[in-house]
């Protein structure tokens, strides 16, 4: 059992036995591996909170890049709340409370994450804590849904231990943080779940939404049309009976996705004036994302490697950024030797493309999402323990540094 590969011929087997297993198991017992890696990122979560304080009376602040970057002081909280109001969350609390067109960076974020936190808001009289609240209630979801969509194509023990090494990888702590990440992995390991369990529905509605997340959404599309044709492929019968069995299961989450895109569009339009204000702000940005980048290759290797001084790290001279691309650059090969090709497609896109279409620019951060990677580490169980202390150890000096008003990602 532990040699099994997510290879595309464990999907329909791996299918029926869940299927099997969830009529005869009683709803309202929790799988047991399931409870224990809650529990263990609940327990990740209260150390992060412990050293936080400790990072307030123990290492320097921070508070002239923090100063630097700050849009809004935190009203009303105690100190140590300064380390979550840091980068990106300054946007997400502008378009909670003010919307879109206020800030032109602020243009360039997604709007699902303020929405909810401006729901949210209400109940906590305070938009920061309602972020910290709204991200770590969702990032629940993630162990969940990782370990049951492993639990698909190979054993409970591996499934278990690729959820370790997702919660362990080096930036996972952006998952405790007033980020999206959170957001935007639960639905993406919701959408993979009920897309390859063929409900079509939940499917659907996670399609929906995830273009209201993060740009990566806008290409969810690829894989599902990937799945489609596979399905058209394999199905038996005539021409219109194999187009009606692709068609039943994943028509529906591609028309799902195409609407999500239109919708933030829309959002743009009504908000801003223009659909494409979201892409024209990320000009404001030091990473200059563009997809135009995608089709200069030469100018993209001369721009991050050649016209450009590089330090350990920084924003977008970051040599840090660049050796994690290169580190697990290699894994798509796994991945696509090992795993399903659309969840290869999937990991290529979110790969590839925040490096390829601008300069680096918080990359550690991105390859959190590409949830292939710790499924495929995770093969091997003599080589677990050591890269899940090397991973979870690095993480730990990330979040002490991200929290301690230091760029990370």
């Amino acid at each position: 059992m532990e040699s099994r590969d997510v290879s595309p011929q464990a999907i329909l087997p791996a299918m029926k036995a869940l299927q099997t297993t969830t009529a005869s198991r009683p709803f309202s017992k929790i799988d047991p591996k399931i409870r224990d890696l809650v529990l263990i990122f609940l327990c990740i979560k209260a150390t992060f909170l412990l050293l936080v304080f400790l990072n307030q009376q123990m290492l320097p602040f921070n508070r002239p890049l923090y100063v630097a970057n700050l849009v809004r002081e935190i009203q009303g909280l105690p100190d140590f709340m300064r380390a979550f109001n840091t980068w990106d969350t300054q946007h997400y609390l502008i378009l909670a409370e003010k919307g879109y067109g206020t800030n032109a960076m602020s243009n360039a974020f997604y709007p699902l994450y303020p929405w909810l936190i401006r729901l949210a808001t209400p109940v906590f009289n305070n938009s920061l804590v309602a972020a910290l609240v709204v991200a770590n209630l969702v990032s629940l979801l993630v162990p969940v849904y990782m370990y049951k969509l492993a639990g698909l194509f190979t054993s409970e023990d591996r499934a278990f231990r690729a959820t370790l090494l997702l919660l362990a990888f080096p930036t996972a702590f952006f998952l405790s943080v007033a980020y999206s990440e959170a957001l935007f992995l639960a639905l993406t390991l919701m959408a993979f779940f009920y897309l390859y369990t063929k409900d079509v529905l939940k499917a659907s509605l996670c399609c929906l939404l995830l273009p209201l997340v993060r740009a990566q959404g806008l290409l969810m599309v690829v894989p599902i049309l990937w799945m489609a044709w596979t399905t058209f492929a394999a199905a038996e019968g005539s021409m219109p009976e194999k187009l009606k069995a692709a068609a039943r299961a994943y028509a529906f989450p591609v028309l799902a996705s195409l609407l999500g895109i239109a919708l933030y569009l829309l959002v743009m339009k009504t908000q801003t004036k223009d659909f494409l204000t979201g892409f024209e702000a990320q000009a404001y940005f030091a990473a200059q994302n563009s997809i135009a980048n995608l089709f200069n290759p030469y100018d993209w290797f001369m721009r991050n490697f050649v016209e450009i001084k590089l330090y350990f790290h920084g924003f977008s001279e970051s040599l840090m950024d660049r050796v994690f691309f290169f580190v697990f650059l290699p894994a798509l090969v796994g991945i696509f030797l090992t795993q399903d090709k659309a969840l290869f497609f999937y990991a290529a896109m979110t790969m590839l493309i925040p490096a390829l279409s601008g300069t680096f620019m918080s990359y550690t951060r991105f390859l959190l999402v590409v949830f292939p990677i710790p499924l495929l580490l995770s093969k091997d169980p003599r080589l677990f323990p050591p890269v899940l202390i090397l991973m979870f150890s690095i993480q730990i000096v990330f979040f002490l540094s991200h929290t301690g008003g230091f760029w990370i990602a």
